[in-house]
């Protein structure tokens, strides 16, 4: 749902009343984000430009994102060029999709001067360019390398000029007579909203759509069904659009599905919205921008960083288990030493009828149930108490492999288990802390693989709280959100009287139940607890998933063990399949 030019000129406008403010802290948060924090008449602000190809806009901003470690060049650069500088105004380009922002700035050698910001709002080519007072490009975010122009030239030192329209026109340039003469020459099969947003821009989907509605015509009808008349109705409602749009007289509103999510905004009424649509006028666009795009953005965000975790956990997951494969191998070859160990008694068993000097002999294998003779190979240099003693030391080695090998298949086994908890983990996060803290285990197991020598720095256990959750009954329940926050719930904030709660030999997070002072833990609390443990686990879309149960006190953790392994006794093992209706009860799903 990208924003058209009456919203982006809306929000300009509101955002405009605010000025003039001093540009206090530039912020980019993420690669197409930019934050300035400004201060004026009496009040702090967040101001958002966001280049995303999906979500570009200009908004008021409250929500509070953090810093990379490491600033973005770019950042940098308008850190250079406006930090501290005077936002004396923002403003849209009539019916375009561009605001532009315009920063009064002192330098030592010009003294004051003006700068803008031109931001082009434009879906994948949106763009935020930096020009002097003469317009002259001192820098853009998208440079010419990601980004080719035809029709203009992108780059530092080149006049800053208004992207190319594709053919469409301003509204306000074509008169009524050549509207009806162009719309009576489509062919048969287009649509009046397919000729209103290929011959003008400015407009949306759901704005054409409106128009051609309040003319009295059906968006999806073909031209062709309508005769002038028709067109002329168009016409005329085009045109007050268009008027309503270049005098700056908005009504915005927010619409609503049956949910009462909002879904889309306008900033002049909507009329006609569809089935399943409600509207609400609204006294703040921005407010209801943020609203519609903060949580998809948010959204979508937080699946970028899953697909970025989840490729380098299953990197990680697909090594290992190609070594447990292998070990797997070694293991059945290690088995064969048992061979080695029979061949070595028949020698010493029937070396006294063996001709010394042979090069092989063949003797019953009284092993065998059938008591075949077999074949064993033999050193002619060497007796055959000493060829016995070869295949002695061979079923030696083979055996104490066979243990070693055993001890590495345990090893990568719960190597294993412990990378496809941490894909659970991510798979199941919902928010970007969630992931914050995933990402903070993942960084220290990798930091277990730097080579003896080599320090790490010690990093701060997080201080974000697990899960919460309240049963009907007023007893707490407390989810880890990843595998070392898993074993502080468990070990640290549990108490041993606490409940234990964790799907059976499937990768998931600890639930522990705290139960309300003077009150009994009942069945319908335990059945609770538990669908939060398949629902916080890699069994969230199974049936029949069993959850084992016992008191804290019963769960202990081996030396050495990975974070969020535990073994445990004394407990019940119940068995769910989940119910929405009751994961609804807790807030865990709408």
């Amino acid at each position: 749902m990208p924003l058209d030019a009456p919203v982006i000129a809306a929000l300009a406008g509101e955002i405009n009343r605010l000025l003039p403010v001093r540009v206090d802290r530039i912020h980019q948060p993420r690669q197409d984000e930019f934050i300035l924090s400004c201060f004026g008449k009496g009040r702090p602000f967040e101001l958002l430009c966001s280049m995303h190809p999906r979500f570009a806009r200009i908004q008021l901003f409250e929500d509070p994102l953090e810093d990379p470690a490491t600033p973005y060049p770019f950042c940098m650069l308008l850190r250079r060029h406006f930090g501290g500088s005077k936002l004396v105004s923002v403003a849209s380009v009539p019916f375009e999709r561009i605001v532009e922002l315009t920063f009064e700035v002192y330098e030592e050698l010009s003294g004051l001067t003006k700068k803008t910001v031109h931001l082009e709002l434009t879906g994948k080519s949106s763009n935020l360019i930096v020009t002097d007072e003469r317009k002259i490009i001192i820098d853009l975010w998208r440079k010419a390398d990601d980004f080719k122009s035809r029709e203009r030239e992108l780059a530092p030192g080149s006049k800053y000029e208004l992207p190319s329209t594709g053919g469409r026109w301003r509204p306000v340039t074509v008169g009524r007579a050549d509207f009806i003469d162009l719309a009576s020459q489509l062919p048969p099969e287009v649509t009046p909203a397919q000729f209103l947003l290929k011959h003008w821009y400015g407009l949306s989907t759901l704005m054409a759509a409106e128009i051609i509605r309040d003319a009295g015509l059906k968006p999806d009808l073909p031209c062709s069904q309508y005769s002038e008349t028709g067109f002329a109705a168009l016409w005329e409602s085009f045109q007050k659009w268009a008027d309503s749009v270049a005098a700056g007289d908005f009504e915005p509103c927010c619409l609503y599905d049956n949910e009462g999510k909002p879904v889309d905004c306008s900033a002049l009424p909507i009329r006609h919205p569809g089935t399943g649509l409600t509207v609400k006028p609204v006294s703040s666009l921005n407010r209801a921008v943020a609203e519609i795009f903060g949580s998809r953005q948010a959204k979508e965000y937080l699946m970028e960083q899953q697909r970025n975790l989840l490729k380098k956990v299953g990197a990680a997951l697909k090594k290992t288990r190609n070594k447990l494969e292998k070990q797997e191998q070694e293991a059945i070859q290690a088995e064969q030493g048992d061979e080695w160990r029979i061949l070595g008694e028949l020698l010493t068993a029937y070396g006294s009828q063996i001709q010394p000097g042979s090069k092989s002999v063949r003797i019953p294998n009284h092993y065998d149930p059938d008591n075949r003779e077999v074949e064993i190979p033999l050193n002619p240099a060497l007796t055959i108490w000493e060829n016995a003693q070869i295949y002695f030391k061979k079923y030696q080695k083979a055996k104490k492999g066979r243990l070693a090998i055993a001890a590495q298949i345990q090893k990568t086994k719960e190597s294993l288990d412990y990378l496809e908890s941490i894909e659970t983990m991510i798979l199941n996060a919902t928010t970007p802390v969630d992931l914050n803290l995933i990402r903070e285990e993942w960084e220290l197991t990798e930091d277990e693989k730097v080579p003896k020598g080599k320090k790490t720095v010690p990093k701060k256990e997080s201080p974000v709280e697990p899960r919460q959750f309240q049963t009907p009954a007023g007893h707490l329940l407390l989810v880890g959100r990843n595998n070392l926050q898993n074993d502080r719930l468990t070990f640290k904030i549990a108490a041993p009287s606490d409940w234990w709660f964790h799907t059976q030999k499937i990768p998931g997070s600890h639930v522990i139940l705290r139960p309300k002072p003077g009150t009994a833990v009942d069945e319908t609390t335990i059945n609770f607890a538990c669908h939060l443990a398949v629902y916080y686990s890699k069994a969230r879309e199974s049936t029949k998933v069993p959850v084992d149960y016992t008191q804290r006190k019963y769960v202990k953790k081996p030396r050495g063990a990975k974070p969020g392994f535990v073994i445990y006794d004394n407990y019940k093992t119940a068995v769910i399949t989940p119910d929405r209706e009751l994961l609804k009860t807790l807030g865990i799903i709408e």
